[in-house]
């Protein structure tokens, strides 16, 4: 594993709100001079994976669940039970921001096109928990044809895509966490 990685991984302050809070070099200026090209780097790498990368792929969502007949709304729930499932529909509301009017008729639908199945819980037989049906699914995550491949970057050898691999990977499960706890703290999830 590389030194960025270790790097990385050694960072418990890192934080994906704005600029990370890496932890400080040497204290030389030398050294502190060394660090801050890496640091600029990882804000501008943070910034592209927070906004741009969100904003892109949320109007690539936007296609997709046009595409597939579904409103932004349903996609966007489906896309909750997926990553996080199974979840009540009182998990869904408070996740999605969605009223709980909303969030039924999102699942009726959902389920009209066995997206989603509704099933106990099963350690609490009086709980319905939201499943999505991963065959069904599998459609909306179909390659596109046009994704730019790993092949497609100058530069891309077995060991940097390693190391871009190990990054979003910690990225996203601190963005996970962060945004369930954060959510968690601001709204009680049941």
């Amino acid at each position: 594993m590389s030194a960025q990685i270790k790097h990385l991984e050694l960072a418990p302050n890192f934080r994906f709100h704005g600029a990370p809070s890496l932890p400080g070099g040497t204290s030389t200026a030398e050294g502190t001079q060394q660090e801050a090209p890496e640091m600029q780097m990882m804000e501008e790498v943070v910034n592209m994976l927070e906004r741009r990368a969100a904003v892109y792929a949320g109007l690539k969502r936007i296609a997709t669940a046009s595409q597939y007949g579904l409103s932004v709304g349903d996609l966007r729930a489906l896309d909750l039970i997926v990553e996080l499932g199974p979840l009540t529909t009182g998990q869904l509301t408070q996740l999605s921001g969605l009223s709980s009017g909303n969030i039924t008729a999102i699942v009726d639908r959902l389920e009209a096109n066995q997206m989603v199945h509704r099933t106990k819980h099963p350690l609490d037989r009086r709980v319905i928990v939201l499943e999505a049906d991963q065959k069904q699914c599998s459609v909306l995550d179909v390659p596109d044809p046009n994704r730019l491949a790993a092949g497609d970057m100058p530069g891309m050898d077995p060991g940097t895509l390693a190391q871009v691999h190990a990054f979003l990977a910690q990225y996203l499960d601190h963005l996970r966490d962060d945004a369930l706890h954060g959510h968690a703290r601001s709204t009680r999830i049941n």
